[in-house]
Protein backbone atom coordinates (compact mmCIF):
# COMPACT_ATOMS: atom_id res chain seq x y z
CA UNK A 1 0.00 0.00 0.00
CA UNK A 2 2.95 2.36 -0.68
CA UNK A 3 0.79 4.45 -2.92
CA UNK A 4 -1.71 5.16 -0.19
CA UNK A 5 1.05 7.21 1.50
CA UNK A 6 1.81 11.25 0.46
CA UNK A 7 5.71 11.03 -0.78
CA UNK A 8 7.10 13.75 -1.89
CA UNK A 9 10.12 13.46 -4.07
CA UNK A 10 13.53 14.06 -2.55
CA UNK A 11 14.19 17.00 -4.54
CA UNK A 12 15.26 20.75 -4.54
CA UNK A 13 11.83 22.81 -3.66
CA UNK A 14 8.60 23.31 -5.41
CA UNK A 15 5.66 24.61 -3.69
CA UNK A 16 4.11 26.71 -6.86
CA UNK A 17 0.80 28.65 -6.19
CA UNK A 18 1.13 30.56 -3.14
CA UNK A 19 1.21 33.77 -4.17
CA UNK A 20 -1.91 33.04 -6.32
CA UNK A 21 -3.94 32.36 -2.91
CA UNK A 22 -2.80 36.06 -2.34
CA UNK A 23 -3.47 37.42 -5.83
CA UNK A 24 -7.01 35.68 -5.97
CA UNK A 25 -7.89 36.91 -2.42
CA UNK A 26 -8.03 40.66 -3.32
CA UNK A 27 -9.28 39.82 -6.87
CA UNK A 28 -12.87 40.01 -6.85
CA UNK A 29 -14.91 36.96 -7.53
CA UNK A 30 -15.71 36.21 -10.71
CA UNK A 31 -18.86 34.61 -11.18
CA UNK A 32 -18.66 32.93 -14.12
CA UNK A 33 -20.10 29.65 -12.79
CA UNK A 34 -23.56 29.46 -14.42
CA UNK A 35 -26.61 29.56 -12.21
CA UNK A 36 -27.34 25.96 -10.48
CA UNK A 37 -28.97 23.30 -12.67
CA UNK A 38 -31.14 21.31 -10.62
CA UNK A 39 -32.39 21.74 -6.68
CA UNK A 40 -31.63 19.27 -4.80
CA UNK A 41 -34.75 17.48 -3.07
CA UNK A 42 -35.97 17.15 0.59
CA UNK A 43 -35.83 13.65 0.07
CA UNK A 44 -32.19 13.28 -0.61
CA UNK A 45 -31.66 12.43 2.83
CA UNK A 46 -33.95 9.88 2.71
CA UNK A 47 -32.46 8.20 0.32
CA UNK A 48 -28.26 9.00 1.27
CA UNK A 49 -29.70 7.51 4.76
CA UNK A 50 -30.89 4.21 3.50
CA UNK A 51 -27.73 3.65 1.23
CA UNK A 52 -25.54 5.01 4.24
CA UNK A 53 -27.83 2.16 6.20
CA UNK A 54 -26.92 -0.80 3.84
CA UNK A 55 -23.55 0.20 3.74
CA UNK A 56 -23.38 0.12 7.27
CA UNK A 57 -25.19 -3.51 7.71
CA UNK A 58 -22.08 -4.98 5.12
CA UNK A 59 -19.29 -2.92 7.35
CA UNK A 60 -21.24 -5.02 11.13
CA UNK A 61 -21.13 -8.08 8.62
CA UNK A 62 -17.79 -7.61 7.81
CA UNK A 63 -16.90 -6.40 11.46
CA UNK A 64 -14.89 -3.40 9.91
CA UNK A 65 -15.40 -0.17 10.97
CA UNK A 66 -15.30 2.76 8.48
CA UNK A 67 -12.63 5.45 8.67
CA UNK A 68 -12.88 8.62 9.78
CA UNK A 69 -14.07 11.87 7.61
CA UNK A 70 -11.77 13.27 5.08
CA UNK A 71 -10.88 16.72 5.04
CA UNK A 72 -13.22 19.28 3.58
CA UNK A 73 -10.96 19.92 0.85
CA UNK A 74 -10.02 16.85 -0.13
CA UNK A 75 -14.03 15.95 -0.62
CA UNK A 76 -13.98 19.25 -2.91
CA UNK A 77 -10.86 18.27 -4.57
CA UNK A 78 -12.73 14.45 -5.30
CA UNK A 79 -15.63 16.30 -6.83
CA UNK A 80 -13.67 18.58 -9.04
CA UNK A 81 -11.42 15.54 -10.42
CA UNK A 82 -14.93 13.70 -10.77
CA UNK A 83 -17.03 16.32 -12.38
CA UNK A 84 -15.07 18.98 -13.93
CA UNK A 85 -11.67 16.74 -14.82
CA UNK A 86 -9.47 18.86 -12.82
CA UNK A 87 -8.13 19.48 -9.79
CA UNK A 88 -9.57 23.05 -8.22
CA UNK A 89 -8.26 25.87 -9.47
CA UNK A 90 -6.76 28.19 -6.17
CA UNK A 91 -9.67 30.56 -6.96
CA UNK A 92 -12.31 27.93 -6.36
CA UNK A 93 -10.56 26.62 -3.64
CA UNK A 94 -11.09 30.61 -1.64
CA UNK A 95 -14.70 30.43 -3.23
CA UNK A 96 -15.00 27.72 -1.36
CA UNK A 97 -13.42 27.84 1.69
CA UNK A 98 -15.55 31.63 1.91
CA UNK A 99 -19.35 29.72 1.33
CA UNK A 100 -19.97 28.55 5.26
CA UNK A 101 -23.40 27.14 3.80
CA UNK A 102 -24.14 23.35 5.34
CA UNK A 103 -25.04 22.54 1.95
CA UNK A 104 -21.99 23.49 0.24
CA UNK A 105 -20.68 20.68 -1.07
CA UNK A 106 -23.88 19.74 -2.68
CA UNK A 107 -24.11 23.61 -4.13
CA UNK A 108 -21.10 23.11 -5.73
CA UNK A 109 -22.06 19.85 -6.97
CA UNK A 110 -24.68 22.31 -9.37
CA UNK A 111 -21.97 24.46 -9.99
CA UNK A 112 -19.64 22.14 -11.81
CA UNK A 113 -22.48 20.20 -13.38
CA UNK A 114 -23.33 23.42 -14.93
CA UNK A 115 -19.45 24.05 -15.81
CA UNK A 116 -18.82 23.95 -19.56
CA UNK A 117 -15.91 21.53 -18.21
CA UNK A 118 -18.41 18.83 -16.86
CA UNK A 119 -19.51 18.76 -20.80
CA UNK A 120 -15.99 18.69 -21.73
CA UNK A 121 -14.61 16.05 -19.48
CA UNK A 122 -17.78 14.34 -17.90
CA UNK A 123 -20.07 14.05 -20.89
CA UNK A 124 -16.65 12.87 -22.65
CA UNK A 125 -15.80 10.30 -20.70
CA UNK A 126 -19.19 8.83 -20.13
CA UNK A 127 -19.67 9.02 -24.11
CA UNK A 128 -16.65 6.40 -24.08
CA UNK A 129 -18.95 3.77 -22.54
CA UNK A 130 -21.66 4.62 -25.76
CA UNK A 131 -19.25 5.12 -28.66
CA UNK A 132 -15.13 3.44 -29.06
CA UNK A 133 -12.98 6.32 -28.14
CA UNK A 134 -9.94 4.78 -30.34
CA UNK A 135 -12.50 3.81 -32.95
CA UNK A 136 -10.45 4.95 -36.59
CA UNK A 137 -13.27 5.25 -38.41
CA UNK A 138 -14.98 8.10 -36.00
CA UNK A 139 -13.50 11.54 -36.30
CA UNK A 140 -12.68 14.20 -33.69
CA UNK A 141 -15.17 16.53 -34.55
CA UNK A 142 -18.10 13.62 -34.64
CA UNK A 143 -16.62 12.28 -31.09
CA UNK A 144 -16.99 16.24 -29.35
CA UNK A 145 -20.03 16.81 -31.34
CA UNK A 146 -22.14 13.55 -29.70
CA UNK A 147 -19.81 14.45 -26.39
CA UNK A 148 -21.68 17.64 -26.22
CA UNK A 149 -25.14 16.49 -27.38
CA UNK A 150 -24.72 14.31 -24.70
CA UNK A 151 -23.17 16.76 -21.79
CA UNK A 152 -25.59 19.37 -23.06
CA UNK A 153 -28.73 16.59 -22.57
CA UNK A 154 -27.52 15.88 -19.00
CA UNK A 155 -27.24 19.97 -18.01
CA UNK A 156 -30.83 20.46 -19.04
CA UNK A 157 -31.86 17.59 -17.43
CA UNK A 158 -33.53 15.26 -20.14
CA UNK A 159 -34.10 11.86 -19.59
CA UNK A 160 -31.21 9.16 -19.57
CA UNK A 161 -34.20 6.77 -20.76
CA UNK A 162 -34.76 9.13 -23.79
CA UNK A 163 -31.66 9.25 -24.77
CA UNK A 164 -30.81 6.02 -24.90
CA UNK A 165 -33.60 5.94 -27.12
CA UNK A 166 -32.33 7.90 -29.24
CA UNK A 167 -28.99 6.51 -29.60
CA UNK A 168 -30.31 2.79 -30.44
CA UNK A 169 -33.58 4.01 -32.44
CA UNK A 170 -32.32 7.66 -33.83
CA UNK A 171 -32.51 8.34 -37.25
CA UNK A 172 -31.44 10.96 -39.74
CA UNK A 173 -28.21 13.00 -40.46
CA UNK A 174 -25.10 13.58 -37.92
CA UNK A 175 -24.99 16.42 -38.11
CA UNK A 176 -28.22 16.96 -37.08
CA UNK A 177 -28.67 14.20 -34.78
CA UNK A 178 -25.76 13.17 -33.01
CA UNK A 179 -27.15 10.47 -31.03
CA UNK A 180 -27.42 8.39 -33.97
CA UNK A 181 -23.38 7.96 -33.95
CA UNK A 182 -23.56 5.48 -31.51
CA UNK A 183 -24.91 2.89 -34.91
CA UNK A 184 -23.40 4.55 -37.18
CA UNK A 185 -20.26 4.00 -36.15
CA UNK A 186 -20.49 0.21 -36.32
CA UNK A 187 -22.09 0.21 -39.47
CA UNK A 188 -19.26 2.18 -40.75
CA UNK A 189 -17.20 -0.10 -39.81
CA UNK A 190 -18.24 -2.92 -41.91
CA UNK A 191 -19.17 -6.65 -41.57
CA UNK A 192 -21.36 -8.23 -38.15
CA UNK A 193 -21.92 -4.34 -37.36
CA UNK A 194 -25.25 -6.04 -35.79
CA UNK A 195 -23.14 -8.29 -33.77
CA UNK A 196 -21.42 -5.92 -32.40
CA UNK A 197 -23.98 -3.58 -31.99
CA UNK A 198 -26.07 -5.89 -29.97
CA UNK A 199 -22.43 -6.95 -27.66
CA UNK A 200 -22.51 -2.65 -27.19
CA UNK A 201 -26.21 -2.23 -26.52
CA UNK A 202 -25.60 -5.00 -23.60
CA UNK A 203 -22.60 -3.81 -22.10
CA UNK A 204 -23.31 -0.13 -22.21
CA UNK A 205 -27.10 -0.31 -21.39
CA UNK A 206 -27.42 -3.16 -19.27
CA UNK A 207 -23.82 -3.67 -17.95
CA UNK A 208 -24.16 -7.41 -19.21
CA UNK A 209 -20.93 -8.86 -21.30
CA UNK A 210 -22.61 -11.18 -23.56
CA UNK A 211 -19.67 -11.63 -26.46
CA UNK A 212 -18.90 -14.69 -25.74
CA UNK A 213 -22.30 -15.80 -26.78
CA UNK A 214 -22.09 -14.95 -30.77
CA UNK A 215 -20.23 -18.21 -30.97
CA UNK A 216 -21.22 -20.38 -28.16
CA UNK A 217 -23.34 -20.62 -25.12
CA UNK A 218 -22.21 -18.49 -22.25
CA UNK A 219 -19.77 -20.86 -19.97
CA UNK A 220 -20.73 -19.15 -16.81
CA UNK A 221 -23.60 -17.13 -17.14
CA UNK A 222 -27.33 -17.71 -18.74
CA UNK A 223 -26.58 -16.33 -22.30
CA UNK A 224 -27.08 -18.33 -25.34
CA UNK A 225 -25.99 -18.06 -28.50
CA UNK A 226 -29.77 -17.86 -29.72
CA UNK A 227 -30.40 -15.29 -27.58
CA UNK A 228 -27.47 -12.66 -28.70
CA UNK A 229 -28.01 -13.43 -32.55
CA UNK A 230 -31.96 -12.66 -31.55
CA UNK A 231 -30.20 -8.99 -29.95
CA UNK A 232 -28.47 -8.84 -32.77
CA UNK A 233 -31.28 -9.38 -35.35
CA UNK A 234 -33.22 -5.99 -34.10
CA UNK A 235 -30.51 -4.20 -35.79
CA UNK A 236 -31.06 -6.38 -38.98
CA UNK A 237 -32.86 -3.36 -41.07
CA UNK A 238 -30.26 -0.37 -40.38
CA UNK A 239 -28.43 0.81 -42.99
CA UNK A 240 -26.21 4.02 -42.91
CA UNK A 241 -25.86 5.42 -46.72
CA UNK A 242 -24.81 8.92 -47.02
CA UNK A 243 -24.32 9.97 -43.96
CA UNK A 244 -27.73 9.29 -43.06
CA UNK A 245 -29.24 6.67 -40.72
CA UNK A 246 -32.27 5.13 -41.87
CA UNK A 247 -34.04 1.67 -41.70
CA UNK A 248 -35.27 -0.69 -44.56
CA UNK A 249 -38.07 -2.34 -45.07
CA UNK A 250 -38.78 -5.42 -43.32
CA UNK A 251 -36.33 -8.50 -44.48
CA UNK A 252 -35.02 -11.93 -42.90
CA UNK A 253 -31.78 -11.16 -40.56
CA UNK A 254 -29.22 -13.43 -41.71
CA UNK A 255 -26.51 -15.12 -39.66
CA UNK A 256 -23.68 -17.04 -41.33
CA UNK A 257 -22.23 -19.52 -39.27
CA UNK A 258 -18.91 -20.14 -40.34
CA UNK A 259 -17.98 -22.71 -37.72
CA UNK A 260 -20.56 -25.01 -39.52
CA UNK A 261 -20.41 -23.05 -43.09
CA UNK A 262 -24.33 -22.84 -43.23
CA UNK A 263 -26.68 -19.72 -43.12
CA UNK A 264 -29.50 -19.42 -40.62
CA UNK A 265 -32.65 -16.76 -40.34
CA UNK A 266 -32.98 -15.86 -36.43
CA UNK A 267 -36.05 -13.52 -35.36
CA UNK A 268 -35.73 -10.93 -33.21
CA UNK A 269 -36.06 -11.90 -29.72
CA UNK A 270 -35.03 -10.11 -26.54
CA UNK A 271 -33.01 -12.54 -24.16
CA UNK A 272 -35.70 -12.18 -21.37
CA UNK A 273 -39.08 -10.26 -20.73
CA UNK A 274 -40.49 -10.41 -24.14
CA UNK A 275 -43.59 -8.95 -22.41
CA UNK A 276 -41.65 -5.52 -22.26
CA UNK A 277 -41.78 -5.10 -25.85
CA UNK A 278 -44.06 -3.02 -28.02
CA UNK A 279 -45.36 -4.25 -31.64
CA UNK A 280 -44.49 -0.67 -33.40
CA UNK A 281 -43.19 -2.48 -36.34
CA UNK A 282 -39.78 -0.56 -35.63
CA UNK A 283 -37.25 -2.64 -34.96
CA UNK A 284 -34.63 -0.55 -33.21
CA UNK A 285 -37.39 1.30 -31.11
CA UNK A 286 -39.08 -1.91 -29.83
CA UNK A 287 -35.70 -2.74 -28.69
CA UNK A 288 -35.01 0.71 -27.20
CA UNK A 289 -38.81 0.44 -25.64
CA UNK A 290 -37.27 -3.14 -24.17
CA UNK A 291 -33.97 -1.19 -22.88
CA UNK A 292 -35.24 1.60 -20.91
CA UNK A 293 -38.37 -0.54 -19.71
CA UNK A 294 -39.41 0.83 -15.98
CA UNK A 295 -38.98 -2.46 -15.17
CA UNK A 296 -35.62 -3.26 -16.57
CA UNK A 297 -33.88 -3.28 -13.32
CA UNK A 298 -30.38 -4.02 -15.30
CA UNK A 299 -30.74 -0.81 -16.70
CA UNK A 300 -30.79 1.52 -14.17
CA UNK A 301 -28.65 -0.08 -12.10
CA UNK A 302 -26.02 -0.29 -14.62
CA UNK A 303 -26.19 3.69 -15.49
CA UNK A 304 -25.74 3.95 -11.32
CA UNK A 305 -22.69 1.81 -11.33
CA UNK A 306 -20.80 3.92 -14.30
CA UNK A 307 -22.12 6.86 -12.70
CA UNK A 308 -20.72 5.40 -8.84
CA UNK A 309 -17.39 4.49 -11.11
CA UNK A 310 -17.07 8.24 -12.52
CA UNK A 311 -17.51 9.73 -9.14
CA UNK A 312 -15.20 7.58 -7.31
CA UNK A 313 -12.84 6.28 -10.00
CA UNK A 314 -14.12 2.78 -9.15
CA UNK A 315 -16.96 1.50 -9.67
CA UNK A 316 -19.78 -0.04 -6.99
CA UNK A 317 -19.62 -3.26 -8.53
CA UNK A 318 -16.51 -4.22 -10.92
CA UNK A 319 -16.50 -5.53 -13.72
CA UNK A 320 -18.89 -2.38 -14.90
CA UNK A 321 -19.87 -3.90 -17.73
CA UNK A 322 -20.20 -7.57 -16.81
CA UNK A 323 -23.01 -7.71 -13.59
CA UNK A 324 -24.27 -10.45 -11.72
CA UNK A 325 -27.77 -10.89 -12.30
CA UNK A 326 -29.64 -8.61 -9.31
CA UNK A 327 -31.16 -10.72 -6.68
CA UNK A 328 -34.67 -10.22 -5.61
CA UNK A 329 -36.43 -6.88 -5.24
CA UNK A 330 -37.98 -7.71 -1.79
CA UNK A 331 -34.04 -7.70 -0.92
CA UNK A 332 -32.54 -4.54 -2.63
CA UNK A 333 -28.96 -3.34 -2.47
CA UNK A 334 -26.99 -0.08 -3.15
CA UNK A 335 -27.66 -0.42 -6.41
CA UNK A 336 -31.18 -0.72 -6.62
CA UNK A 337 -31.70 2.17 -4.10
CA UNK A 338 -30.15 4.44 -6.15
CA UNK A 339 -31.60 3.01 -9.29
CA UNK A 340 -35.28 3.34 -7.78
CA UNK A 341 -34.44 6.84 -7.08
CA UNK A 342 -33.40 7.76 -10.50
CA UNK A 343 -36.62 6.20 -11.60
CA UNK A 344 -38.74 8.30 -9.50
CA UNK A 345 -36.94 11.43 -10.50
CA UNK A 346 -37.27 11.15 -14.34
CA UNK A 347 -34.12 9.19 -15.00
CA UNK A 348 -32.11 12.88 -14.53
CA UNK A 349 -28.44 11.81 -13.81
CA UNK A 350 -27.41 15.13 -12.10
CA UNK A 351 -30.22 13.59 -9.24
CA UNK A 352 -28.00 10.87 -9.15
CA UNK A 353 -25.12 12.70 -8.89
CA UNK A 354 -26.09 14.46 -5.93
CA UNK A 355 -27.27 11.22 -3.81
CA UNK A 356 -23.89 9.49 -4.38
CA UNK A 357 -22.16 12.70 -3.39
CA UNK A 358 -24.18 12.61 -0.50
CA UNK A 359 -23.53 9.38 0.95
CA UNK A 360 -21.24 8.39 3.35
CA UNK A 361 -18.10 7.15 1.12
CA UNK A 362 -17.33 9.76 -0.74
CA UNK A 363 -16.58 11.74 2.42
CA UNK A 364 -14.58 9.15 4.06
CA UNK A 365 -10.58 9.65 4.08
CA UNK A 366 -8.82 7.21 1.87
CA UNK A 367 -6.12 5.94 5.02
CA UNK A 368 -7.53 3.46 8.10
CA UNK A 369 -5.79 2.38 10.88
CA UNK A 370 -6.80 -1.20 10.12
CA UNK A 371 -4.48 -0.87 7.00
CA UNK A 372 -1.44 -3.77 7.95
CA UNK A 373 -1.05 -5.45 4.71
CA UNK A 374 -2.83 -5.45 1.00
CA UNK A 375 -5.30 -8.08 1.95
CA UNK A 376 -7.22 -5.47 4.94
CA UNK A 377 -6.91 -2.62 2.77
CA UNK A 378 -8.72 -4.33 -0.08
CA UNK A 379 -11.56 -5.87 2.30
CA UNK A 380 -11.95 -1.78 3.54
CA UNK A 381 -12.04 -0.55 0.46
CA UNK A 382 -14.71 -3.33 -1.32
CA UNK A 383 -16.69 -2.89 1.68
CA UNK A 384 -16.59 1.32 1.23
CA UNK A 385 -15.60 1.65 4.58
CA UNK A 386 -12.59 3.85 2.86
CA UNK A 387 -12.66 5.98 -0.38
CA UNK A 388 -10.86 3.99 -2.63
CA UNK A 389 -7.37 5.52 -3.97
CA UNK A 390 -7.57 5.48 -7.77
CA UNK A 391 -4.44 6.47 -9.73
CA UNK A 392 -5.89 9.61 -12.24
CA UNK A 393 -6.72 9.48 -15.71
CA UNK A 394 -4.18 10.84 -18.05
CA UNK A 395 -7.08 13.65 -18.79
CA UNK A 396 -7.16 14.22 -15.10
CA UNK A 397 -3.25 15.32 -15.11
CA UNK A 398 -3.11 17.35 -17.54
CA UNK A 399 -5.91 19.07 -17.16
CA UNK A 400 -4.72 19.71 -13.26
CA UNK A 401 -1.26 20.57 -14.02
CA UNK A 402 -2.60 23.69 -16.73
CA UNK A 403 -5.05 24.68 -13.88
CA UNK A 404 -1.91 24.87 -11.38
CA UNK A 405 0.36 26.88 -13.67
CA UNK A 406 -2.45 29.19 -14.81
CA UNK A 407 -3.83 32.60 -12.32
CA UNK A 408 -7.18 31.81 -13.11
CA UNK A 409 -9.75 29.47 -13.37
CA UNK A 410 -9.52 27.82 -16.72
CA UNK A 411 -12.98 27.68 -18.84
CA UNK A 412 -14.25 25.33 -21.58
CA UNK A 413 -15.62 28.56 -22.77
CA UNK A 414 -12.48 30.46 -23.70
CA UNK A 415 -12.34 26.91 -26.46
CA UNK A 416 -11.79 29.55 -29.23
CA UNK A 417 -9.12 31.33 -28.02
CA UNK A 418 -5.59 30.42 -29.28
CA UNK A 419 -4.40 29.57 -26.14
CA UNK A 420 -7.10 27.22 -25.88
CA UNK A 421 -6.58 25.64 -28.61
CA UNK A 422 -2.47 25.30 -27.20
CA UNK A 423 -3.63 24.34 -24.26
CA UNK A 424 -6.24 21.51 -25.87
CA UNK A 425 -3.15 20.22 -28.57
CA UNK A 426 -1.22 19.55 -25.17
CA UNK A 427 -3.92 17.79 -23.44
CA UNK A 428 -4.31 15.07 -26.66
CA UNK A 429 0.15 15.20 -26.88
CA UNK A 430 0.07 13.80 -23.26
CA UNK A 431 -2.89 11.63 -23.22
CA UNK A 432 -1.15 9.79 -26.22
CA UNK A 433 2.23 9.93 -24.70
CA UNK A 434 1.02 8.89 -20.77
CA UNK A 435 -1.82 6.25 -22.50
CA UNK A 436 -5.01 6.19 -23.53
CA UNK A 437 -7.61 5.44 -21.02
CA UNK A 438 -10.16 2.29 -20.99
CA UNK A 439 -13.27 1.97 -19.66
CA UNK A 440 -14.38 5.20 -17.44
CA UNK A 441 -14.83 3.00 -14.20
CA UNK A 442 -11.79 0.76 -14.31
CA UNK A 443 -8.46 1.55 -11.94
CA UNK A 444 -5.11 1.81 -13.40
CA UNK A 445 -2.23 0.78 -11.93
CA UNK A 446 0.96 3.34 -11.76
CA UNK A 447 3.85 1.82 -14.17
CA UNK A 448 7.21 2.69 -14.19
CA UNK A 449 6.88 4.24 -17.68
CA UNK A 450 4.42 6.68 -16.76
CA UNK A 451 6.59 8.04 -13.33
CA UNK A 452 9.13 8.39 -15.78
CA UNK A 453 7.03 10.47 -18.01
CA UNK A 454 6.50 12.66 -15.69
CA UNK A 455 9.64 13.50 -14.49
CA UNK A 456 11.47 13.61 -17.60
CA UNK A 457 8.03 15.37 -19.69
CA UNK A 458 8.33 18.95 -21.08
CA UNK A 459 4.90 19.44 -19.59
CA UNK A 460 5.97 19.15 -16.08
CA UNK A 461 8.57 21.22 -16.62
CA UNK A 462 6.66 24.15 -18.72
CA UNK A 463 3.76 24.33 -16.38
CA UNK A 464 6.38 24.72 -13.22
CA UNK A 465 8.10 27.34 -14.76
CA UNK A 466 7.55 30.83 -12.93
CA UNK A 467 6.99 34.20 -15.24
CA UNK A 468 4.87 37.20 -15.06
CA UNK A 469 1.87 35.37 -16.38
CA UNK A 470 2.19 32.13 -14.68
CA UNK A 471 1.05 30.99 -11.45
CA UNK A 472 4.42 29.85 -10.20
CA UNK A 473 5.86 33.50 -10.94
CA UNK A 474 2.64 35.23 -9.82
CA UNK A 475 2.88 32.96 -6.46
CA UNK A 476 6.88 34.14 -5.79
CA UNK A 477 6.32 37.71 -6.60
CA UNK A 478 2.78 38.25 -5.23
CA UNK A 479 2.89 36.35 -1.68
CA UNK A 480 3.95 38.31 0.97
CA UNK A 481 6.29 35.97 3.05
CA UNK A 482 7.55 32.58 2.74
CA UNK A 483 4.65 30.60 4.89
CA UNK A 484 1.82 32.69 2.28
CA UNK A 485 4.21 31.03 -0.71
CA UNK A 486 4.33 27.17 0.65
CA UNK A 487 0.77 27.27 1.03
CA UNK A 488 -0.28 28.77 -2.70
CA UNK A 489 1.91 26.29 -4.02
CA UNK A 490 0.22 23.38 -2.05
CA UNK A 491 -3.16 24.68 -2.59
CA UNK A 492 -2.91 24.77 -6.18
CA UNK A 493 -1.22 21.55 -6.40
CA UNK A 494 -2.61 19.24 -3.93
CA UNK A 495 -5.80 21.18 -2.74
CA UNK A 496 -4.10 21.67 0.95
CA UNK A 497 -1.81 22.94 3.13
CA UNK A 498 1.72 21.86 3.91
CA UNK A 499 2.38 19.96 7.25
CA UNK A 500 4.65 21.11 9.76
CA UNK A 501 6.97 18.51 8.50
CA UNK A 502 6.48 19.94 5.01
CA UNK A 503 7.20 23.28 5.66
CA UNK A 504 9.82 22.87 8.09
CA UNK A 505 11.61 21.25 4.58
CA UNK A 506 10.70 24.01 2.07
CA UNK A 507 10.16 27.45 4.07
CA UNK A 508 14.17 28.03 4.48
CA UNK A 509 14.75 27.33 0.49
CA UNK A 510 11.78 30.52 -0.04
CA UNK A 511 13.78 32.73 2.02
CA UNK A 512 16.42 35.58 0.34
CA UNK A 513 16.13 36.98 -2.81
CA UNK A 514 13.35 36.96 -5.48
CA UNK A 515 15.43 35.29 -7.86
CA UNK A 516 15.82 33.05 -5.15
CA UNK A 517 12.42 32.30 -4.23
CA UNK A 518 11.24 31.80 -7.82
CA UNK A 519 13.36 28.62 -8.53
CA UNK A 520 12.28 27.76 -5.40
CA UNK A 521 9.10 27.97 -6.46
CA UNK A 522 9.51 26.21 -9.52
CA UNK A 523 11.36 23.75 -7.75
CA UNK A 524 8.29 23.05 -5.82
CA UNK A 525 5.85 23.00 -8.47
CA UNK A 526 8.22 20.58 -10.01
CA UNK A 527 8.38 18.49 -7.08
CA UNK A 528 4.69 18.53 -6.48
CA UNK A 529 3.73 17.34 -10.09
CA UNK A 530 5.77 14.33 -9.52
CA UNK A 531 4.78 13.26 -6.03
CA UNK A 532 2.06 10.21 -5.76
CA UNK A 533 -0.22 12.68 -3.84
CA UNK A 534 -0.38 14.33 -6.78
CA UNK A 535 -1.00 11.15 -9.26
CA UNK A 536 -3.79 9.49 -7.39
CA UNK A 537 -7.32 10.46 -6.15
CA UNK A 538 -7.88 9.96 -2.61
Amino acid sequence: METKKYILLPTATALTVLCLVVWTAVRPAVSSLRPTSVQVDQDLKAVTDEVNGLLESIWSDLSVQPTSIADELQVFRRLALALIGTTPSLEEIRQFEADKSLDRLQQWTDRFIADGRFVEYFAARLADVFVDPVAEDLKPHQRERFARWLGDSLQSGRSYGELVQEMIAGRGVFADQPATTFVALELSLGDQAAERLAARTSRAFLGQRIDCAQCHDHPFAEWTQPQFEGLAAFYGQVQFRSGRLQDTRPQPFVIKDDRNQVERTVEPEVPFDSQWVPDNKHLRSELADWITHAENRRFRRAISNRVWGLMFGRAFIMPVDDLPDPASPDVPDVLDLLADDLASHGDDLRRLIHVIVATRPFSLASTHDAFEDEASAQLLEEAWAVFPVTELMPQQMIRSMQQAASVSTLRAEDANTFTAIRRYERRSRFVDEYGVAGDAEDAQASTIPHTIQRLSGSYTRQFSDATLLTAPGRIARMSPDAVACLESCYLACLSRRPTPEEQAHFLPQLEGSLRQRTVAVEDIYWTLFNSAEYCWNH
